[in-house]
């Protein structure tokens, strides 16, 4: 019994930790913003994350300011937190404007929200090499995003 309960807390803690360096890209399903589920590509490179409204801004801007699938072509995820947001807003405002964007953007809701490292007003860049994260910086502006995805 106490072998059980050992092994059910450490799977708890495992899907709840969050990603770190040196470990493997979890495999687990996160809608889009068409509510379609999707999973992280084993050939992501880069995961962008936006933790809060002004992060997902200057996201959306700089994606916004290129041309093409940038997010494909550079093996890059675009993940949003929209745990804080009202359900009525997510459903008839946010998701609605988040459908007429070329882009895909996975989004964080309170099932998912702590999987991922996130900075008080700051994006979340994982780099990834063979779905090990290499390495998490925070970044605020879209010059520094552009780094990242051309």
């Amino acid at each position: 019994m106490k072998k059980l309960l050992l092994i059910l807390s450490l799977a708890v803690y495992s899907i709840a930790a969050q990603l770190n360096t040196g470990e493997k890209i979890p495999t687990f399903s996160i809608n889009d913003q068409f509510e379609k589920a999707q999973i992280i590509p084993s050939s992501t490179k880069t995961i962008i994350v936006a933790g809060n409204k002004d992060a997902s801004d200057t996201i959306k801007d700089y994606l916004l300011s290129i041309e093409g699938d940038s997010l494909s072509k550079n093996n890059a995820v675009y993940i949003a937190d929209i745990s804080g947001m009202p359900s009525l807003i997510t459903k008839f405002f946010a998701l609605p404007k988040m459908k007429k964007y070329p882009f895909k953007i996975l989004l964080l809701d309170d099932t998912n929200k702590d999987k991922f490292l996130m900075q008080e007003d700051k994006i979340t860049i994982y780099e990834v090499e063979d779905q090990l994260v290499k390495e998490v910086k925070y970044i605020t502006t879209k010059e520094e995003l552009a780094a990242y995805i051309k």
